[in-house]
Order: structure tokens, then sequence, then C-alpha cells
């Protein structure tokens, strides 16, 4: 992406959309309201290069107005989580609205899509038990693993958006179950069975990740994988990022920056056998 301004330029663009989403009256899904938050994310593409990312995250008005503007995406996306949910379970035809309807679903696709085939390039034996940490209202990676003929659990520290989860998941796939757990995943010490581990990208701030995976080394199996959604550039704006570093003592096995409209970078590691 050719940027035709500076770094100070995009900061203050930056600061000034986020200024516009704050001052609204109600956070509430209107198209008003996804017009400013459509316009506020372009600000944010990973298009732009490293280099210049680094220098607009550096500004001071951006260090200052990180942490709410993470707190804002996390309700944000939340509401809107929640809001599909109601609409799926409310159609007489979810998988249509689905398909037709909600804007992200082909990412979800494709982003699961990659996840699934590198576990698979990357394991050394059978994947088959899979539990999504943080799986939602809408668990659409959830049901994207399903789909993979996976064995599926959820896990979620909020009660109500996870019956949102199971609710969705019956209307869309009536034919098959899912299990879903209510815990905090730092208190779900029966990790051993899952070959594999996702932990979706809005499940806590950077000090709560750093506990989830120390929690997670100690209770997953040997040789089992975990999948990080992670962020990347101007996207750590919007979520608590995790490094290479903050995976040990897991082992690194792939590492994938992701551009255009995917919004999480993927990192997949291994407790080591």
């Amino acid at each position: 992406m050719t940027i035709s301004h500076s770094v100070e330029t995009h900061a203050a663009h930056i600061a000034h959309e986020y200024k516009n989403i704050t001052a609204m009256s109600k956070l509430e899904i209107t198209p008003d309201n996804m017009s400013k938050f459509h316009r506020f994310l372009d600000l944010l593409s990973n298009e732009h290069g490293s280099e210049f990312a680094t220098g607009v995250l550096a500004q001071p008005d951006i260090q200052q107005i990180k942490p709410g503007i993470q707190h804002l995406f996390s309700q944000a996306s939340s509401l809107y989580e929640r809001h599909w949910a109601q609409r799926l379970i409310k159609s007489e035809d979810s998988a249509t609205l689905l398909r037709q309807e909600y804007p992200y679903f082909q990412h979800y696709e494709r982003a699961t899509g990659l996840e699934i085939n590198a576990i698979y390039s990357l394991a050394n034996e059978t994947v088959k038990n899979v539990l999504m940490v943080g799986s939602g209202a809408l668990p659409l990676t959830s049901l994207a693993l399903l789909n993979a003929d996976l064995v599926v659990e959820n896990l979620d520290i909020n009660q109500s958006d996870l019956m949102l989860g199971k609710a969705v998941s019956e209307a869309l796939r009536p034919d098959k179950n899912m299990t879903f757990i209510h815990n905090d995943v730092c208190k779900q010490d029966q990790l051993q069975q899952y070959d594999v581990i996702w932990l979706a990208a809005l499940v806590g701030d950077e000090k709560i990740k750093d506990q989830i995976i120390k929690h997670l080394f100690e209770h997953m199996r040997p040789g089992a994988q975990l999948v990080v959604r992670t962020a990347y550039n101007l996207r750590t704006l919007l979520y608590p990022s995790i490094d290479e570093s903050g995976l040990l003592p897991f082992a690194l096995k792939l590492k994938v920056q992701t551009y255009a409209d995917n919004f999480h970078s993927i990192l997949i590691a291994q407790k080591p056998v």
C-alpha cells in the first residue's frame, strides 16, 4: 500500500477516528456506527509496512489511547457477535444467512482452513480432539473445525456468550453436537486429552495471556499443539498481541503474518515431547 502522508498524520487520523467512535451516544450495531468502525479499521490495515507501522505505534498519542482502543474493540466485537448470533438463531435458514450476509464468513473460512492445514502438516500423530478457548457467542471457528471432522469442545468464561454460541451451533449444525464448557481456562486442568488447543485473539490482555500460556504448558500433554491468534503491525492496537518469546517454553513451529482483510496473525507451537 502506498502511503501519501507521514507517520504523524496517520497517527492523527487514528486518534481522530477513535475520538469519533468514543463520542457515540451508545455502542450499538447501526449503519452509522458500523461506518465509523470500518473507517477506523481501514486505518489499521496490515497492508501498511512494518517500518511505517512501528513509527505510528511509537507516537505518544497512540501509546496513550492504545489500552482504550483494545478495550473498545473487545466490547464492540462481543456486541457484534451477539448481534449476529441472535439473527442466526431467529432465522428460518441460518446457514444461508451466514453464507450470504455475514461480512466475515469467508475470512473465518480461509483463516481456519489455513490453521487446520498447518496443524495437520506439523502433527506427528493423528489430530482429532480440539479445544477452542474463547469460543464466544458466534463460534464460527469451532463450526469450521467441526466441519473438518474434528471433535470440538468450546470453553468460555462468559456463560451467556457460551450459551448463545451453543444455540448458534444447534441452529447451523443440528446434526452434530459440540461440548460447551463454562470456565476460566486457567482453572481448567483437564487438558491432556486435546491434540490441539486454539486460543482466540481476544482472550485476555497481555498479562492474562502470559498466565494462560504458562497454564496451558503445564497441563497440556507433550506433543500437543497450540494455535494462538495474535496481531501484527497496526493490528496490535486491536488485539492484545503475543510474540514468539511469549510462547516459551512451547516450541514455535509456524508463524504466519497475515495481510489485507485478515484481522489476526497466527502462531502455532508445540509442547516438546
